[in-house]
């Protein structure tokens, strides 16, 4: 079936939700580590107490991704009811989340609030697969971009508003934090509400509900089927590990492994979704694999530079640290919110730019002068002094974050077969996660002993790995399927 056209306003209530989501993220980026470092975590704790976001993304998007490629509800449709979910559960972590007296306590809701956020990011990504014809991809994934720089700015310059003008202590942290989880519990459920309320979704052909209902065919409840396949994935990824070796000799033994398991009902009910990732991994398209290691320097990276952005600032332009003289730190967060805020601006103001760029002269380019352009800056970032200069490499930060959170779906979306868009896009988030989860296992250790824990050299050293990460975009072999194409007219709701 030929998907018709939508207007841009039509695009723009699509992806409102995304906004609330990425409000969540802002906070996390910006606000969780200088919590942690308020509730007394070390320096070298910090990449350890930051696991939660990736493991909770690399557990719970291709699950959630799995699942709604085999969902269909007349009713409430295809990715819309993991948005609720995920957006509801978003909203109460956020509420309870500045209570937290403890650093167990706060690392204990992140887990929560991670795992809400992906529930309700991973079919958003799905969606737009699902409703856009290809030649409106850059748009409908540039969208993304544009709100998840508009939610990120609206939860830095609350953390540098509320910072400022609402002063005073509250339990174990300052008032202004309660602030800015408050206001992100009304935007992260209000925005999906709205996008819900916006968006119908195609419901499946004949032809395709008769394959879902035969994937269905006695499987549990979905949410049953998302708690098993929770529960079993590691040991599925294990029996995956296990049968790499043998797969290089017999290159078949894993796809009879997986029928095996899939004609034995109790397995089958068991694994739930895990057999259809798995199925999904040893199918994937080489583009992938090559974006893959993309992800894998430019992920880490960021991880760097978030979980240090704050410190380096505190040195760089306060000549203090976290536990020398609270006050000035506090001051430093809240300059690091603006300066996050900012690159966050660039990244909406910019996104709808860099669609157009990618459909003229095609996502590789613009992704790799964009990755060229955040090393540049992070690079220059710890050296600056003066605390107004730090705008400068943030703008071509912000410029190429807009890009990470839009062009390198572009250069996949047209590889990947549309029934399985879903748990693709789970899988393209595994990508970006696992990155992190080695960030986190490796980092103290390299933070500790090689870069003597110092922030300003940790960020220098995200810089040397997103221009590696730019080198690595060079192997890839892009689809040029997303120039503009026909144009039958929008449609209306």
């Amino acid at each position: 079936m030929r998907k018709p056209q939508l207007s841009f306003s039509q695009i723009i209530n699509m992806n409102v939700g995304f906004f609330g989501i990425q409000y969540s993220f802002g906070l996390q980026q910006s606000a969780v580590n200088p919590i942690y470092d308020m509730l007394g975590a070390a320096p070298d704790e910090i990449p350890i107490l930051n696991l939660a976001g990736p493991m909770t993304g690399l557990l719970i998007q291709p699950i959630i991704g799995a699942l709604s490629d085999s969902t269909w509800s007349p009713r409430f449709g295809r990715r819309k009811p993991f948005f609720f979910i995920g957006a509801l559960m978003c909203s109460i972590c956020l509420f309870f989340y500045p209570f937290s007296s403890s650093l167990w306590m706060a690392a204990g809701l992140l887990w929560v609030l991670d795992a809400a956020n992906n529930t309700a990011m991973e079919p958003y990504r799905a969606l737009i697969a699902d409703v856009l014809p290809d030649e409106q991809y850059s748009k409908g994934f540039l969208t993304q971009s544009f709100f998840t720089g508009l939610g990120i700015t609206l939860a830095n310059i609350s953390l540098f508003v509320f910072q400022k003008y609402i002063p005073g202590i509250a339990g174990s942290l300052p008032v202004w934090v309660y602030a800015s989880f408050f206001l992100g519990t009304i935007c992260s459920i209000g925005s999906v509400i709205w996008s819900i309320s916006k968006t119908p979704e195609y419901p499946p052909s004949e032809k395709e509900l008769e394959i879902l209902n035969e994937r269905n065919k006695g499987m549990p409840h979905p949410a049953i089927q998302f708690f098993l396949s929770i529960l079993t994935t590691l040991f599925a990824y294990l029996v995956l590990f296990i049968l790499v070796i043998p797969a290089l000799f017999d290159r078949k033994i894993i796809r009879r492994t997986i029928h095996w398991a899939e004609n034995h009902p109790t397995l089958k009910v068991v694994f739930a979704q895990n057999l259809e990732i798995i199925e999904a991994l040893t199918q994937m398209p080489s583009v992938m694999w090559k974006l893959a290691l993309v992800y894998l320097f430019q992920w880490y990276a960021l991880f760097c530079y978030w979980q240090n952005a704050a410190k380096s600032i505190a040195q760089s332009v306060w000549n203090t640290a976290p536990l020398e003289n609270k006050s000035l730190y506090e001051e430093a967060v809240g300059w690091t919110g603006l300066v996050n805020g900012w690159y966050n601006v660039v990244t909406f103001l910019s996104a709808f730019f860099l669609a157009r760029m990618a459909t003229k002269f095609g996502p590789k380019k613009v992704h790799l002068i964009c990755l060229i352009m955040a090393g540049v800056g992070l690079l220059a970032f710890p050296h600056i002094e003066n605390k107004y200069l730090l705008f400068a490499p943030m703008t071509g930060f912000g410029i190429a974050w807009a890009s990470m959170m839009g062009v390198p779906y572009l250069l996949v979306v047209n590889e990947i077969p549309k029934e399985r868009y879903g748990v693709y896009m789970g899988i393209i988030n595994m990508m970006i996660v696992i990155p992190m989860i080695l960030q986190t296992l490796s980092f103290g250790f390299i933070s500790k002993t090689l870069l003597n824990n110092n922030p300003g050299s940790a960020i220098s050293f995200a810089g040397i790995l997103l221009l590696i990460g730019a080198l690595a975009v060079l192997r890839i072999k892009e689809n040029k399927n997303i120039t503009n194409g026909p144009t039958p007219g929008p449609i209306g709701h």
